[in-house]
This record gives C-alpha cells, sequence and structure tokens, in this order.
C-alpha cells in the first residue's frame, strides 16, 4: 500500500508531467526567455539601483531587448523577401539572354580556356542554359517563399512570447531564482545550490562568449566586405555575426561573398576577404572565445567545443547556451565525484 508521501511524489510528478505536456509548444520561448534574463541581469540589477519599482525596471530592460532583436530581424525580413524578388526576376530574365562569361575567367592558369569553352557551351547560349538549369519554374521559387514565410511566422511567434515571459522574468525573477535555489537545496542539499549557480554563471559566459564574440566578428568582417565592395555590406555582415555565433558556419557567408567579388572580376579583393574572414574566426574561436567561456567556469576549450556543437545538435539554437551549461555541470561533478576525501 502506497504511503501519503510516496503518493504525493507520484501526484507531483503526474502534474508536473502535465503541465510540460500542456506547455511543450512554448518550452523554447521559455528556455529563450530564461538565458537572456540569466544573461542580462547584471544589467537589470545596475538600472534597479536608478529606477524605482520593479514593473518600471521590466519595462525597459523588456524594451530595449525587444529593440535589439525585433529590429535586425524585421530588417534581414525585408532584404531577403527584396532579393528574392530580384532573383526571380534575375532567372528569369537570363532563361532568355544567358549568362555572359566573365573576362576573368580567360585568365585563369592551367584551366582558363577549358572553363570558359564550358561556360560558352552551358551558360551564355539560352537554351543551353536552359538545358543545364532544367526548366526553371517560378511556382517553385514562390513555394519556397512560402515556405520560408511559414518558418519566419513561427519563429516570429516564439520571440514574441520569449519576450513576453522576459518582461515578467525581469519583474518577478529576483524572487524566482531565490526559490528555485531554495528548491534545489531543499532537495539535493548544498550541492544543489552550488549547481544552481554554477549553471547561471555557464550561461552568462556563454552569452557572452557566442554572441559577443560573434557579432564582433561579424562586424569586423563586414567591415572588410565594405571596403571590398560587395554588394549589401551590412546586411551580409548581420549574417556573418548569426552564423559567428556557431562553430564552423560563418565561413558560408564571407566565402559566399568571396564568389560574388570573384563572379565580378574583382580577384584580389575576394581573396583578401577569404583570408582576412577566417583570419578572425581563428582569433574570436580559438582565442577569445574560449578564455571568455572556459576562463569564466573553468571549461577547457574542447569541452566548451562539445558543449556547443553537441547543445546545437541536441536542442537546436538554445543548444548552444544549454549545451556549455550542462558540460559545465558534468565538469563540476566530476570533480566532487573524485576529489581526495
Amino acid at each position: 500500500m502506497l504511503t501519503q508521501n510516496t503518493f504525493k511524489n507520484y501526484f507531483s510528478m503526474a502534474i508536473l508531467a502535465a503541465v510540460a505536456w500542456l506547455m511543450h509548444g512554448f518550452i523554447p520561448a521559455l528556455l529563450w526567455a530564461v538565458v537572456i534574463a540569466i544573461a542580462t541581469w547584471p544589467l537589470r540589477v545596475r538600472l534597479a539601483a536608478s529606477i524605482p519599482g520593479s514593473t518600471k525596471v521590466a519595462a525597459v530592460m523588456t524594451a530595449a531587448v525587444a529593440i535589439l532583436l525585433f529590429f535586425p530581424i524585421i530588417y534581414a525580413l525585408f532584404r531577403a523577401a527584396s532579393d528574392m524578388g530580384a532573383l526571380t526576376r534575375w532567372m528569369l530574365g537570363v532563361q532568355q539572354t544567358g549568362i555572359t562569361a566573365p573576362l576573368w575567367l580567360h585568365t585563369l592558369p592551367v584551366f582558363g580556356e577549358q572553363a570558359a569553352r564550358w561556360w560558352a557551351e552551358n551558360l551564355t547560349d539560352p537554351a543551353s542554359l536552359s538545358v543545364f538549369l532544367g526548366r526553371f519554374d517560378s511556382a517553385w521559387v514562390k513555394s519556397v517563399a512560402q515556405s520560408l514565410g511559414a518558418q519566419a511566422a513561427h519563429r516570429l511567434i516564439t520571440l514574441i512570447f520569449t519576450v513576453t515571459t522576459l518582461f515578467f522574468l525581469y519583474e518577478g525573477g529576483e524572487e524566482l531564482s531565490k526559490k528555485t535555489l531554495a528548491l534545489l537545496q531543499k532537495l539535493t542539499g548544498e550541492t544543489g545550490r552550488r549547481y544552481g549557480m554554477q549553471a547561471a554563471v555557464a550561461i552568462r559566459a556563454t552569452v557572452n562568449g557566442v554572441v559577443l564574440v560573434g557579432l564582433g566578428e561579424g562586424f569586423v568582417i563586414g567591415i572588410s566586405y565594405w571596403v571590398a565592395g560587395a554588394p549589401h555590406a551590412a546586411i551580409l555582415g548581420l549574417l556573418t555575426g548569426a552564423l559567428a555565433m556557431i562553430p564552423f558556419a560563418a565561413p558560408l557567408i564571407f566565402t559566399g561573398v568571396s564568389l560574388i567579388l570573384v563572379a565580378q572580376g574583382n580577384m584580389a579583393a575576394a581573396v583578401g576577404v577569404f583570408a582576412f574572414g577566417m583570419l578572425v574566426l581563428a582569433i574570436g574561436d580559438h582565442l577569445v572565445r574560449p578564455r571568455i567561456i572556459g576562463g569564466a567556469v573553468e571549461l577547457p576549450f574542447l569541452w566548451v567545443l562539445f558543449g556547443i556543437l553537441g547543445g546545437v545538435e541536441a536542442f537546436g539554437l538554445i543548444g548552444l547556451f544549454v549545451g556549455p551549461a550542462l558540460m559545465a555541470l558534468s565538469v563540476m561533478m566530476w570533480n566532487d565525484m573524485t576529489q581526495d576525501g
């Protein structure tokens, strides 16, 4: 026969499972809000010292975060929609006129003439281009655009719920954190409290290392786009910064920019952008980022890398911050279990 305490535990777990099932669609928004709140909490504490009232502080902090999140995303969506239309018109146009071979193609060593001949046979003549590309169907582009639009709408809804949740975390987060730490201490003793504090430190350090370093890399590499004369240097720099938060993803952007510069006949600028981008990533990813993340939680670079990559694979983008925090907790647990005495 079940005792009262055992039944109470089962009943509590059943309630928690029901709540998790009820809110499973909103869990990503909740996690993002928690990560952002933990990362920006020191700013919230400073602001609270000069602005009386938790509601006013929460409103100011939420508005600031919303502006920083919404403005780049909305700008990128407008640019993407504009560029998608331009790409569609360009592809329809080249179906009628073909693509003229760039002048520099003939000057390439060894295989320049073969490349120019292949280009003329497959891309310059409209009929050959149609065979090479297959029948271009504008409906396909429309379907892709609609799919991207649906994904963007889903992400926008998640962002709205994230910002809404963030307001309540800023308003009552101090009390919530005290109760959470008290619960951990009640359930697991002082160890649980230490692990909770370590998780918060790891998340804050990861945000600083991933977001700030990534945006810094995007800004610096974006300057090279502008100097090289690449089109839409600002939006490309923003995309580079966003992908620089994910290991090995930023080269997708500056390699593409280099290819665009090559197509424009600016070989020197293309090589310069690619080499400069690799140099910036090498410094940021292998020197600056590990020191920021690993230095705060005493986590070796290899475990930082495993935490980021494994977190992205398991949880998506939110895993960028959850992964290193879990690795920091595992290292802390290992040290506790293997220490003498």
